[in-house]
């Protein structure tokens, strides 16, 4: 037996710690060395997950390129799986760091008595640094470097942290990485559905993807709610990209009954080029989005079907009225107040004269019924004397921001501006919110938004302008407001309960009119029944709140004010509270004969009617032409016709009056004072004189 001298010893010593200094640099260097790929992988963008609120899957959102990765952790992988991928892959996995050793001698010496390649030696580990840094080239150098960079993630991760994230991330082909998508992609199941069978198949088909054509494209990923789920993709707030699942507000049962209602309906009414709609129903406490349909079948695409129509832009006729009447109860308007229904002229050198719906005047009409009915020449009277821009930027403040770059006058009183549903459904949530919208911002007073629910809700104030209808009717506290566009080519309805908003508008993408339907009770029925589907869950419904400053009085029907001992038939309605002491007896009905104020005289003239026009009970005033009116002569006036001017005076002490042109008299009349004037081009000076008092006007004819 050899004995190794003292210097022997010496020199064994300090190469033995050279060694180990050696291998302790090297551990350091695979250990510390910078790693940022791993860095960079790890927070790698990966595929949501989104859920409707009952843990419905709707959808798996794709990432560049239309790649879908779903992370799942490995705890949620079933044991099976992970063992399978094991087999097949890395039998001695749990035993190697990074590179099997044995498995490198086997596949040489197989390589080299074939004479070609038939084994690689890829542990999981080295597949996985493949994965993290993927190389063009299969040469000896890129498998150093993978043998390299799998003992550098062997030193920095556990065992089951290396395994997690091969499981996520292998590629198998076909824009689909990790097995949570593959099981998707291949076998149409989550993989705890998996059999035995198919968890084998899937850990083989990484090695050879394009054997496994067969399978792919037999099953296609959730594709539900489209329409909302590619708004939130765009809406940096909605954080859908942030986790690996998001749970919506939504319901995906609700959404396919409201989608059947929209196909259904959209049906039985194509003949009249009705060829879709949209839905939206929120939750009026919180905001949230139940029901988000953007067309009757996003697949139609003869009809567009992927334009969402929540978004676009159309005009919703009489359904804006509501945020009207609330600006005009908030400036000075009464709940008692009685709007004119009669023939009338707005504006000036753009003259504008607004017809009912059914082309009819109703006279003096109370405030509540002018609403609930949607009559159109009282909204454009409201909106006349609230003020056009006082009502848009009250408007602005709703939400309404499609208006910002629209000037469409006071036709807007009539929703002849075009908004969105989106819009349109959150700002008629404010009334059954108290006045406040989804910010917290107070839009309405309190008592003012709860008038709105009180009109809208009544179903006797709706009954002059849509009867009895049981589209309007629910078992619970409910308001509806319905409109239809100026050409038909939109019709629209929104519907609200304490706690629930709906919209739906019906049309074509297209832009064409609906033929022979104005069907604005269409859309409402899909809301009603959409509302009584949600208020069936369950709890109680809740009733709208009554207002805190108002109380019910009793009032004449036809003027509004106190009822006095001669009014025929009386209602009960809202006044202030300190408002109802002052409050004025009728002064209409007098000694069992009606007197209408001077302002219906056109009215009182349409046909015979009962009663008086109380010619005396105003000052005297020329309300038609209007200052500064521009008309156009119209050359086609020959032959000895003119073409004339109606001129309308109100108020005057006396019962005649006398009528100058330019300084020239053009004759007396009598009560009702209307004179009728051959037009002639130039400017023009209109004098009137009745006893003492007198009024004059200036108009253009071009």
């Amino acid at each position: 037996m050899k004995i190794l001298t003292r210097k022997s010893a010496i020199r064994f010593g300090a190469a033995a710690g050279i060694i180990l200094a050696a291998v302790l640099a090297l551990m350091a260097v695979i250990r510390f060395s910078p790693y940022t790929a791993l860095q960079s992988f790890k927070s790698h963008k990966i595929s949501t997950r989104v859920y409707d609120v009952n843990g419905n899957l709707l959808q798996v959102l794709a990432l560049e390129e239309g790649v879908r990765r779903e992370f799942t952790s490995l705890e949620d992988i079933p044991e099976a799986v992970a063992q399978s991928f094991i087999l097949a892959e890395d039998k001695r996995f749990f035993t190697h760091r990074g590179v099997d050793l044995s498995a490198v001698f086997r596949a040489a010496k197989s390589n080299a008595e074939e004479g070609r390649t038939v084994s690689g030696a890829s542990t999981i580990t080295m597949q996985l640094a493949r994965i993290i840094s993927p190389r063009k080239k299969r040469s000896l150098g890129a498998k150093c470097v993978e043998a390299w960079n799998a003992l550098r993630l062997e030193s920095r991760l556990s065992k089951n942290e290396i395994l997690e994230l091969y499981l996520n991330n292998v590629p198998f082909g076909f824009n689909t990485e990790g097995v949570t998508s593959a099981a998707r992609y291949f076998f149409g199941k989550e993989l705890i559905y998996l059999t035995p069978e198919e968890i084998e198949i899937l850990s083989k088909i990484p090695r050879r993807p394009k054997s496994w054509e067969s399978l792919a494209g037999n099953y296609e990923y959730p594709y539900e709610m489209p329409h909302y789920i590619n708004y939130l993709k765009k809406d940096p707030k909605s954080g859908l990209f942030e986790k690996p699942e998001v749970q919506l507000s939504c319901s995906f049962e609700i959404q396919k009954i409201a989608e059947d209602f929209l196909a259904s309906r959209t049906g039985m009414y194509s003949e009249n080029r009705l060829t879709n709609g949209a839905v939206l129903a929120i939750d009026v406490k919180t905001g949230e989005v139940i029901v988000w349909a953007g067309s009757a079948s996003f697949a139609d695409e003869d009809h567009s079907g992927q334009i969402d129509g929540v978004l676009v832009p159309n005009q919703p006729g009489s359904s804006m009225k509501p945020f009207l009447y609330a600006l005009a109860l908030e400036r000075g308007f009464e709940m008692t107040s009685v709007l004119p229904d009669v023939p009338m002229e707005f504006g000036f050198d753009a003259l504008y004269v607004p017809q009912n719906f059914n082309n009819r005047y109703n006279g003096p009409v109370r405030f509540r019924v002018a609403l609930a009915s949607s009559l159109n020449i009282p909204a454009v009277y409201l909106l006349n004397k609230v003020g056009l821009e006082d009502y848009k930027e009250r408007l602005y403040s709703l939400g309404f921001e499609s208006l910002k770059n629209q000037d469409p006058g006071l036709s807007l009183a009539l929703g002849s501006g075009e908004v969105t549903l989106k819009e349109l459904v959150r700002a008629f949530a404010v009334f059954p919110r108290d006045g406040l919208d989804f910010e917290g911002r107070r839009i309405y007073k309190a008592d003012t938004a709860r008038l709105v629910c009180s009109m809208l809700s009544d179903k006797d104030a709706r009954a002059l302008g849509f009867g009895y209808s049981k589209v309007f009717q629910t078992d619970f506290d409910s308001m509806f407001k319905t409109g239809t566009a100026n050409q038909f080519q939109n019709i629209t309805a929104l519907g609200a309960s304490s706690r629930y908003a709906v919209g739906v508008w019906m049309g074509n993408f297209s832009g064409e009119t609906v033929v022979g339907k104005t069907g604005s009770s269409i859309p409402a029925q899909i809301v009603h029944d959409i509302l009584v589907m949600l208020e069936n869950d369950g709890r109680p419904s809740e009733s709208f709140r009554k207002p805190e400053v108002f109380e019910k009085v009793k009032i004449c029907s036809l003027s509004g004010m106190a009822a006095g001992d001669s009014c025929g038939t009386t209602v009960s309605e809202y006044a202030e509270k300190s408002f109802v002491n002052q409050m004025e007896k009728c002064t209409w009905h007098r000694s069992g004969e009606v007197f209408y104020p001077e302002e219906y005289t056109a009215w009182f003239a349409l046909k015979k009617r009962q009663g008086n026009v109380d010619y005396g009970s105003g000052s005297l005033r020329i309300t038609s032409p209007r200052e500064g009116s521009i008309f156009f002569y119209d050359d086609s006036f020959s032959m000895g016709n003119s073409q004339n001017l109606s001129v309308e005076v109100f108020g005057g002490s006396e019962e005649t009056a006398e009528l100058y042109v330019d300084g020239k008299s053009k004759g007396i009349s009598e009560r009702p004072f209307v004179f009728r004037l051959p037009l002639s081009r130039g400017e023009h000076l209109i004098e009137v004189f009745c006893g003492e008092e007198s009024d004059s006007v200036s108009f253009t004819v071009n």
